[in-house]
């Protein structure tokens, strides 16, 4: 039996029609002037003044008479972000505001209860999960007037003649299966690179185990476009199938991933919080973000996620436990499991961007800003880090010519990292040695030109590294010889890449530990 999530409601009343809420949560009322300090029912939730973690899942419902409101703001501050809701009516002090803005609280009308659980159940419950439709699985209709060239699993381009009404193109030959109930939403990455052709995506739920269709979702390439959400549930186990139809005159068009993802409540991708950034340039792919605002104390700790097949975010956890400091997850769901945070300079832009947005929010300055990753994560913390100045980058397993691990998978590496190739073609458009010899160029230029003067890098990495050999040579040699002043922590450990990633992972975890006592006096929490 799941462990029920708390839901703490402090207010003048107790709710007693519980009627609307999810029986995955337990309600719990506490009066509005409760004393945490004396804690009268002995629930726990700040022992000597400090949050209690067993709480960190819970749900938050302040009405606006709660004193946690008006003058608590020590306490406010340590309830976890994206699980407050407050009464909108409640009168607030300018710091209590703040509090709320960077806890990205959510102000509720306490009238309407009854549409609050409803919010409740829909955004709180969900576990962050969903994949992509194969590429391997697609089926181009027959009847298709036009060329079709599949680019490994980057994508798949069709050039030609469209008929006037909406016709069927492509179909994707499985079919998954969606739990009874389950609210789901669609994403597609993908292009018209030329023509008048207008695309419509059909998501078909067929009832588990009959043939006959419950539901038909349309979803418009202008819907796609505008970045709005298309969501959809049944009450019966469905499969679903999914077609792309086009319509026009001659053109061409692009396919990446079709992405089937759980909904939450609001805009939230993936968890409550999680935000994204598209490339409407390329493909319109995207890179995930989360910010929590934590204690509200330097430094902004930015934990760039490895390659992973799972959507999601990775390193939840483990920057919750960087002593309550305030930390960003960015993901990468593209192609297998992630694209090393490249695409246009717009939305590399876009990426350091948020960064600077969350530092100014803060009222931190880049020398309160640590970067870190590990395997694919690391690319992305030295390539923005030449944007940022931060204090520190820490990374494991470090990664940095795209092009080389690409090359490696013909023979030092044989189907080792098939994606690479994908990776390869999906950022220059071929599959030749020039073309992994550019993209390689690019990160090196990009990092030598960075200001590390006063930058940290701590880094771990195999010293027979079959993914980039020669990344941490190439990292030491740029930043003694053209950044003198930048301090280097390095440790090499025998064997390929992935061959001892417990003992890279130890090393990673010492030096943040390190880092955040020697530079802001915080102590990292346990964590294994």
């Amino acid at each position: 039996m799941a462990k029920k999530i708390r839901l703490i409601h402090i207010g003048e009343r107790e709710i007693t029609n519980l009627e609307a809420v999810s029986s995955s949560f337990q309600y719990k009322w506490l009066p509005g002037d409760y004393n945490f300090q004396i804690d009268e029912q002995e629930i726990g939730l700040f022992i000597e003044g400090q949050f209690n973690k067993k709480y960190s899942r819970a749900v938050f419902i302040l009405g606006s008479n709660a004193g946690i409101l008006t003058n608590n703001s020590d306490l406010l501050v340590q309830l976890p972000a994206y699980q407050i809701l407050y009464a909108r009516n409640a009168n607030l002090s300018s710091e209590i505001e703040r509090v709320l803005v960077l806890k990205e609280a959510i102000s509720i009308e306490t009238k309407e209860m009854a549409q609050v659980f409803q919010f409740v159940n829909q955004q709180y419950t969900v576990r962050q999960s969903g994949y992509k439709l194969s590429n391997d699985h697609i089926h181009v209709c027959s009847d298709f007037d036009g060329t079709v060239q599949k680019c490994g699993n980057s994508y798949i381009e069709l050039e030609g003649n469209f008929s006037p009404q909406f016709s069927q193109v492509l179909s994707w030959k499985m079919t998954n299966l969606i739990k009874a109930d389950e609210r789901m939403t669609f994403y597609s990455e993908l292009a018209v690179l030329s023509g008048d052709v207008d695309l419509l995506f059909k998501i078909f739920l067929v009832k588990e185990n009959t043939s006959e269709v419950v539901q038909i979702v349309e979803v418009p390439f202008e819907k796609l476009q505008k970045n709005e959400k298309t969501i959809f549930e049944q009450p019966v186990n469905c499969y679903i199938n999914v077609s792309l139809y086009a319509r026009g005159k001659s053109g061409k068009i692009q396919i990446s991933q079709v992405h089937i993802r759980k909904a939450l409540a609001d805009k939230s991708s993936m968890i409550p919080g999680g935000n994204k950034i598209v490339d409407e340039e390329h493909l319109s792919g995207e890179v995930f973000y989360y910010f929590n605002a934590g204690d509200l104390k330097p430094p902004l700790a930015i934990y760039f996620s490895g390659y992973r097949p799972a959507e999601g975010f990775e390193g939840r956890r483990m920057m919750s436990s960087m002593g309550g400091g305030p930390f960003m997850l960015i993901a990468d769901p593209r192609l297998e499991g992630g694209n090393f945070y490249l695409g246009s300079e717009e939305f590399e832009q876009k990426i350091v961007d948020v960064i600077l947005d969350k530092l100014k929010l803060l009222g931190f300055k880049n020398s309160d800003l640590i970067l870190s990753g590990l395997s694919m994560g690391t690319f992305g913390a030295l390539y923005y880090a030449s944007d940022l100045k931060p204090n520190s980058v820490i990374i494991g397993k470090p990664l940095a010519n795209i092009g080389t691990i690409a090359l490696n998978e013909r023979v030092l590496r044989p189907n080792g990292f098939p994606t690479s190739l994908d990776m390869l073609y999906y950022n220059t458009g071929e599959s030749t040695i020039e073309a992994a010899e550019k993209l390689n160029q690019k990160f090196w230029d990009k990092f030598a030109a960075g200001d590390y003067s006063n930058t940290t890098f701590a880094i771990a990495y195999m010293k027979q590294d079959d993914y980039d050999k020669e990344a941490f040579p190439q990292l030491f040699n740029v930043l003694k010889e053209n950044r003198s002043t930048a301090r280097v922590l390095y440790k090499g450990l025998v064997g390929r890449h992935n061959d001892n990633s417990t003992g890279i992972n130890k090393w990673f975890l010492k030096q943040y530990r390190n880092i955040l006592f020697n530079s802001f006096q915080r102590i990292m929490d346990d964590f294994e």
